[in-house]
């Protein structure tokens, strides 16, 4: 059976240089048409004549035309007869080479829900199909409006779209597209409660993920323009009883922010039996020592939470405060964020969404993963508070423009992704247009802020549910904005 794979990723779409001419990439968008034709097809010399066609010599090489051709029918096995919808070819610019990848929109014969075939192409001449790369569910393929994101046509589209979300995917959630401190758009739909009894409202805090790692990357800067500490400061400065101590001499800050130093990752089947437990930002600091390192500071960049939970536990020890408490003093407080902060998930803070996952009977509660937030994630907020948090930033409210410019400058580029990272910022460009913000995502979590400095326009959404439909809103919105077609 052909397995389908659901791609997430904790943040946005791909950079689309646009580097091929018009007649070139609509040549290979024709690939889609001449795919989706032979999984529906049941002759052999079809078939074959197909692999012949669209796939690259390298590939018929590698795999021998023969199984190639047996890719069809085993897909269509897979899907069953396909309803083809478009393809878009989308061109990853990554630093001196460039990757090249179709999507081909098509959905099975009486389903709702439709696939996204991620065809990789040969990045040189005659740009023919190297292999199948995954293949996503998707809410919608969607043909997008051209006007501004300010223009009232495309606000008029993007409501009846979240309306279609609404009723066809049962999604839930928060929006906000702000042009300066002026909100374009703003929309909550659905239900905050497995038990739908609570509609989302302006006022309905949501979980950030990992997008409280942007406030822990601003208390080290603030305390950085105080001088009160160093980037490039040994963490061994800080961490004395850290378990290998010439590791921690020659990892930084600077590793820290930008995942570049090399620990590894704490959150194991280990803590998740213990993340209950968890008060505190010393209580974590066991579970990373625990796990150790991988790779020496500054040779690889790798992802890591581990590495925010140390900038938190430094944020303590050189403010004197606690971390919860320094977060509210210097962030959230200055700029009136008054439905952000670290809340216990036990009830007794009010207009909370409950993360939530489907089920044959709708929607349920999923566990929560840990009691609360850490500087690493799991804060909470709402698209109010977060559009003053944009605003704060672009006004140097919270760290002077020189230091948002090093913090949103890239230190290093995410592996298998996109994705460039700065300090707590992630970089991206879409359609050449370039953000800064961050994603969280986890089981019933989904968040993301991006903002774009070139039109001071900031994009917000929040979404409680596991929910395909959120990350085709995301990234639509995104192109919306961004002009990315």
């Amino acid at each position: 059976m052909f397995k389908v794979f659901i791609f997430i990723l904790f943040s946005s779409a791909a950079i689309s240089a646009q580097m091929l001419p018009k007649s070139e990439r609509e040549r290979i968008e024709d690939y889609g048409t001449v795919f989706v034709e032979a999984i529906n097809s049941q002759n052999d010399e079809l078939h074959t004549k197909t692999v012949i066609d669209i796939f690259s010599q390298a590939s018929i090489k590698n795999d021998g035309a023969s199984k190639l051709t047996t890719l069809f029918p085993r897909m269509r096995e897979a899907f069953g007869e396909l309803e083809y919808h478009h393809s878009d070819l989308v061109e990853f610019n990554l630093g001196g080479s460039v990757s090249l990848v179709l999507h081909v929109y098509a959905r099975s014969k009486g389903e709702k829900g439709w696939k996204d075939f991620q065809l990789r192409i040969e990045k040189d001449q005659p740009h023919r199909i190297e292999k199948i790369a995954f293949v996503a569910d998707v809410a919608e393929p969607v043909s997008l409006p051209n006007n501004e994101i300010s223009d009232p046509n495309t606000l008029s589209w993007l409501n009846r779209y979240i309306d279609n979300l609404v009723a066809n995917n049962d999604l839930s959630g928060s929006i906000l597209i702000a042009r300066g401190d002026e909100p374009l758009y703003q929309r909550e739909f659905g239900f905050s409660d497995a038990k739908r009894t609570k509609m989302i409202d302006p006022e309905t805090r949501f979980n950030l993920g990992s997008g409280n790692k942007m406030f822990t990357a601003i208390a080290i800067a603030q305390l950085a323009e105080k001088g009160k500490l160093t980037y490039f400061d040994p963490i061994s400065k800080y961490f004395p009883d850290f378990p290998d101590p010439e590791f921690a001499k020659k990892a930084t800050i600077h590793n820290l922010l930008s995942h570049t130093s090399g620990i590894n990752e704490y959150w194991t089947e280990d803590f998740d039996k213990n993340a209950k437990e968890i008060r505190n930002i010393d209580q974590m600091l066991p579970w990373v020592y625990k796990v150790g390192t991988d790779f020496e500071p500054g040779t690889k960049a790798r992802y890591c939470n581990s590495n925010f939970i140390l900038a938190g536990s430094i944020v303590e020890k050189v403010s004197g405060m606690d971390y919860y408490e320094y977060v509210l003093k210097h962030i959230a407080n200055p700029l009136n964020m008054n439905s952000t902060g670290f809340y216990l998930r036990d009830g007794s803070t009010p207009n909370m969404a409950e993360p939530l996952r489907k089920v044959e009977t709708g929607w349920e509660r999923t566990e929560d993963k840990g009691s609360r937030g850490t500087s690493a994630g799991g804060g909470y907020s709402t698209a109010r508070d977060i559009l003053k948090f944009a605003r704060g930033l672009a006004g140097g409210k919270l760290v002077i423009k020189s230091t948002l410019e090093l913090m949103t400058t890239s230190k290093t580029r995410i592996p298998g992704s996109d994705l460039d990272y700065g300090y707590g910022f992630l970089l991206n460009a879409h359609g050449g247009v370039s953000s800064y913000g961050h994603g969280g995502i986890t089981s019933g979590v989904n968040f993301e802020f991006r903002y774009f400095p070139g039109d001071d326009t900031s994009l917000i959404i929040f979404n409680n549910q596991d929910n395909g439909a959120y990350d085709d809103l995301r990234k639509n919105v995104t192109k919306l904005i961004s002009g990315e077609r």
